[in-house]
Formats: C-alpha cells, structure tokens, sequence
C-alpha cells in the first residue's frame, strides 16, 4: 500500500518493529543474577561496563526458562502478523539462542549484525533513565557513497526505548547500543529467531 508522508513515497513494509511487553524484572532477577555468575568468557562486541551471557550454555538460556513461557507465545503470534506482513512462505518459527547483556555505566555492545538469523528480539527488562537506546545503521549505506553527507549523522537512526519495550528486527540489520549514562544497570534479553 502507498503510503505518503510530508512528500516521501513509503513503498515497502517497515523492517523495524517497537512493541511492549510487562516481563516482571524483578521476578526475573534472582535467575538473571545467575546466569551472569555463569558467564566465563565475555562477548568481543561488548566494551567498558559490560557483560554478555551469549556464551552460557544453550540449556540454560533465557528461552528455555519456564518464566518466559508466556512471552514466547506473545512472540509467536506477534512474528505471525510480522511473517503476513512480508508474505513469509516458510512460517515455522525457532528460538536458536538466547542471552542477556548487562551495561553498566559507559558500557555498550558495539555495531554488528546477527548472521543466520531471520529476525533479532531484543527485550529491555530493566531500562533505567540515560540508559542510551539502540541505533540502527541504514542498509543502503554503500548507495550514499557519492552523497555529500555527514555519515554519523544520516546513516545512524535511534529509536528510544524504556523497560518493557521489544524490537524486532532482521537479522541482517547492522545495529549498535549508546553508552549507558546512568549509573544503574541496564539489561537486554536478546533471542535469535529463525
């Protein structure tokens, strides 16, 4: 459908969705607590304050926990709509990994991409205020290349988030997280779909 706004034809479906979700972080914390005291080796993408669980073993990842049931159905039927959306011809859906980054002040994850992934889920269960928010890089970057344009400025956008909001997104989509300026943690759940 065209959709016209201020003059710019929008042609095709957006490939950034924002939705809410009460994951109850403070039921969570005692098993989140947990798996970081699991953690042994940190993440290469993660710098300053902070931590991944990404390399804690599978059965014990944030999808498997009986806790988050209920979100997982949430998000099955929210990736339905997101699949009609594009007229997915593949529907079925599996949760590959899942893991928790904690940021402490000035800590980020730093730009990438999730490779063999359909969609990323990101979950912000504890977003303090100045936490920073998630920037997404605009996959027609080599196509600016002769454009006389301040990259940092046209080929980052950011989307502010709060405590309890869920992006999901391609797994193609080169994206990167603001240093926390709080001095409370900020922790994102992170599924990769396939």
């Amino acid at each position: 459908m065209l959709q016209l706004n201020n003059g710019s034809i929008h042609l095709f479906p957006s490939y950034i969705w924002k939705y809410q979700y009460d994951f109850n972080y403070e039921k969570l914390k005692t098993k989140i607590d947990r798996l970081f005291s699991l953690v042994e080796t940190n993440s290469k993408l993660e710098k300053g304050n902070a931590i991944s669980t990404v390399s804690v073993d599978q059965t014990l990842q944030p999808h498997t926990w009986e806790e988050l049931s209920e979100f997982q159905q949430w998000l099955g039927s929210t990736l339905e709509h997101i699949k009609d959306t594009y007229r997915f011809v593949e529907r079925q859906s599996t949760v590959t990994q899942s893991w928790i980054n904690r940021h402490g002040y000035d800590g980020i994850t730093e730009e990438h991409n999730h490779n063999f992934s359909t969609f990323v889920v990101s979950c912000y269960l504890n977003c303090p205020l100045n936490s920073g928010n998630i920037e997404f890089k605009d996959p027609l970057e080599y196509h600016f290349n002769s454009w006389p344009i301040e990259p940092e400025e046209i080929l980052y956008k950011e989307i502010p988030v709060t405590t309890n909001d869920v992006i999901i997104f391609p797994g193609w989509l080169r994206h990167r997280v603001q240093p926390n300026q709080s001095h409370e943690n900020r922790f994102v759940m992170t599924f990769n779909i396939k």
